[in-house]
């Protein structure tokens, strides 16, 4: 079976979710599951996130207009390759990493697959920057 422009064979069921922002959510944010059904919210520190947020209603396409404002619809990738903000703690590849305050990734103090929520394919350079990660929930 082949994929199609619009749909792609290499995207699955499950693996995009739009969901209604709680808060403003920043594309490249981990975020969580709200608290009503079919919402999500950013994560906090050391928080399970159920994906990142990949895209949404914005009224622009600018370069600094990367935030979901609060009500909007967001979209949420759920696993495979994507990219995320991270803090200032030296991530290294293939290193875990996990949430830190306000949806960042961090440095994973993590050791097993069950409590880590994505595997760093980038390093940041101790620095807060950009970086590609391979999602290990859903």
């Amino acid at each position: 079976m082949a994929g199609t422009v619009s749909k792609p064979i290499f995207v699955k069921d499950g693996q995009y979710l739009s969901l209604t922002a709680e808060a403003a959510i920043t594309l490249g944010q981990f975020v969580k599951m709200g608290s009503a059904a079919g919402t999500c919210d950013v994560c906090g520190a050391d928080e399970l996130a159920i994906g990142v947020a990949v895209g949404g209603n914005r009224f622009s396409r600018t370069a600094t207009d990367n935030t979901i404002a609060i009500g909007q619809k967001v979209t949420v990738c759920t696993r495979g390759i994507v990219n995320v903000y991270t803090d200032a703690s030296a991530i290294t590849v293939g290193g875990y990493v996990s949430t830190a305050a306000a949806g960042v990734a961090k440095a994973g103090a993590v050791t097993t697959l069950v409590t880590a929520t994505a595997i760093a394919l980038e390093a940041n350079g101790s620095a807060a920057s950009t970086i590609q990660v391979k999602l290990l929930r859903g």
